[in-house]
């Protein structure tokens, strides 16, 4: 009876390892990437999928990609009507694929006056006057399924040698080696627009950067300091939960895929490079050409003078 015992219990310890072993599960984190123009429309987006597994699994991911290059090593990768299969092993794999639609979740804009006049950026290298910069930031209404949920970070830096009397308002200001980087974060679903204002000279600027990310706060300190700045009030014994949920209704849904919905991902990730505006070329002396040495000038150098 023990033996039947002790035996049933060692097939049934089998199937559960099995069962376990079958069900491994691979997590998935996507990173866009997006180069901007100087003015705010995207030329490429691609994507970079990070697969995480314990052990080795069949994996297969979906997305619309002109071209796929693995940056890892996987067995037997294959792309192929929109699909990417392969076998991964245990750690983890990253794959690039540069997406056919070149659309972001938000719809980025800069618009440039110099001296009140409207110009385009090509023309503002080596600029002198009173330029201003007008940053407009509206998400689209088709993909809410990002915009709700993620909170954009946008950063343009501005040389503080070229440029003084900098001001823009609502903006984070941070100056480092001389750059004065003037950053604004908007939040989940909402749209802003900025301007920033400054005396330029020789003007250049390096590429703006934004940052598309699901932020995580401590309710708890919120709430705590919001109960803290309403004691005494008749708010002190709600202001905590009202904070609590407004924290957590920025944070939004759970991350979408943004190659396509039917990968599930653990997280996802918008890196947004702008071109900026380059320096204006130096401007070569011209040499004078050589005169021609008349007689009295050799009389002077040999005697002298």
């Amino acid at each position: 009876m023990k033996r039947k015992l002790l035996t049933g219990l060692l097939c049934l310890l089998m199937v559960s390892v099995t069962i376990i072993g079958s069900l491994a599960e691979v997590f998935k984190d996507e990173v866009v990437y997006a180069r901007l123009s100087m003015t705010g429309e995207a030329g490429a987006v691609y994507v970079v999928n990070s697969f995480e597994a314990q052990a080795g699994e069949e994996v297969t991911d979906w997305g619309e990609y002109a071209e796929v290059l693995p940056l890892d090593d996987a067995e037997s990768f294959v792309y192929q009507d929109g699909q990417a299969r392969f076998v991964m092993r245990e750690g983890r794999f990253h794959y690039q694929g540069s997406l056919k639609a070149v659309r972001l979740p938000w719809n980025i804009r800069l618009v440039y006056l110099l001296d009140g006049q409207s110009v385009s950026p090509d023309l503002l290298s080596g600029a002198r006057g009173r330029l201003e910069i007008r940053l407009s930031v509206q998400p689209l209404e088709d993909m809410r399924a990002y915009t709700d949920s993620l909170t954009l970070q946008l950063t343009l830096t501005l040389d503080g040698n070229k440029c003084m009397n900098i001001q823009s308002e609502r903006g984070t200001r941070a100056v480092s080696g001389g750059d004065w980087a003037i950053s604004y974060v908007i939040l989940p679903g909402q749209g802003a627009e900025y301007i920033i204002t400054a005396d330029v000279n020789d003007f250049s600027m390096p590429g703006f950067q934004a940052a598309g990310i699901r932020m995580t706060m401590d309710e708890q300190m919120y709430a705590d300091a919001a109960r803290r700045a309403m004691a005494g009030t008749p708010l002190e014994s709600v202001v905590g939960g009202i904070m609590g949920n407004f924290l957590a209704g920025m944070q939004g849904a759970a991350p979408v895929s943004f190659a396509d919905s039917r990968n599930a991902v653990r997280s996802l990730q918008f890196v947004l490079m702008g071109e900026g505006i380059p320096e204006a070329p130096a401007i070569q002396a011209q040499e004078e050409p050589a005169r021609e040495e008349t007689l009295w000038d050799r009389i002077l150098r040999l005697l002298g003078i």
